[in-house]
């Protein structure tokens, strides 16, 4: 009875193994022998590496639950929902199909991505539509994230309703996390104080509140040495200074992910006569949800945001209305 068992048992067992089984078929015009790597986008593990042989590679292996994942090298990659089943992968494309979760969800990127950008209700509606169809997926988890990027208010109703993975899912934690930074750093709200330590020209620490909340208008302006745009940014801000700061209204520039030895240099040849903070690394990033730079914040007398994102002659008609009002 017990060899009968087994015998039983073994035909379940194997299909099980193959129920899992995957296998990705590739294709990357590239030289024999370049590297191709399977990597868990999550947490950016390497997963297998294999090479490319006449245009082509490939991948097998099991997998216990769908996982997203990337293929590829370098920038020349594609990415992929991995879940049991054959899936092409063509990189010079940049195309995936093959298996249902990856379907259903290149469907939806094409049409979602195939939107103009003022067509901003209709992406947030398709993609409204796709996590309510997949609230316990990964297609579920991916369309939310798209979701965060055209309609907040959409994207936070639907977080409470879809399940706990897609909640947990890393892409969807850090557009929520995201979200929280802009409605607690948007125009309305205090400021946010931190210390960035040795942040003072003579090294010593500062913190923004030595700066904001003391009585008068502060804009500030996070730069960098390498950021060109930041640079092309000085004039605007210089002219704002000359034309008002004094007992009212300051500037201060707070250096972000620089090194400090590359910022004094380029403080030594422009002209950014007023207060400096350096070394503040992604500190001020972070905490106000600044994705790039150069970012302006013009903060009131009292530490609330005012105005976030001026660029060119906004920069001076910001301040030129904030200070009209007595």
């Amino acid at each position: 009875m017990k060899r009968f068992f087994f015998l039983l048992l073994l035909p379940v067992l194997m299909v099980a193994c193959t129920d899992r089984h995957y296998q990705i078929n590739g294709i990357f015009t590239t030289d024999d022998g370049t590297p191709v790597w399977l990597i868990d986008a999550a947490v950016k593990d390497t997963l297998a590496q294999t090479t490319v042989q006449d245009g082509h590679f490939s991948f097998e292996g099991t997998v216990q639950e769908p996982f997203y994942a990337y293929v590829g090298r370098d920038k020349q990659r594609v990415h992929v929902i991995l879940e049991p089943g054959t899936v092409a992968v063509d990189i010079d494309e940049r195309t995936v199909a093959g298996t249902p979760l990856q379907d259903r969800y290149m469907d939806f990127h094409k049409r979602f991505y195939g939107y103009r950008r003022d067509q901003r209700g209709e992406k947030a509606t398709l993609a409204d539509s796709v996590v309510r169809a997949n609230r316990d997926n990964l297609v579920g988890a991916l369309a939310l994230e798209d979701l965060a990027h055209v309609d907040t208010s959409r994207f936070l109703a639907l977080h409470a309703e879809v399940s706990d993975e897609v909640r947990d899912f890393y892409l969807v934690k850090a557009a929520y996390d995201a979200i929280q930074v802009q409605n607690r750093t948007a125009p309305g709200q205090p400021f946010t104080d931190y210390t960035i330590a040795g942040g003072n020209p003579d090294g010593s620490d500062v913190k923004l509140s030595d700066y904001v909340g003391q009585g008068k208008y502060i804009l500030l302006d996070h730069w960098a040495s390498w950021c060109g745009p930041c640079k092309a940014e000085i004039p605007n801000i210089k002219k704002t200074w000359e034309a008002f700061h004094g007992d009212r209204f300051d500037v201060v520039s707070i250096a972000v992910s620089d090194k400090r030895a590359d910022t004094e240099a380029a403080l030594a040849q422009l002209d950014m006569p007023w207060p400096q903070i350096l070394d503040a690394q992604r500190i001020p990033l972070e905490l106000y949800g600044v994705n790039a730079i150069p970012h302006l914040i013009l903060f009131a007398p009292d530490g609330t945001i005012l105005q976030r994102g001026l660029r060119g002659e906004q920069i001076y008609d910001a301040v030129e209305a904030a200070l009209s009002i007595k």
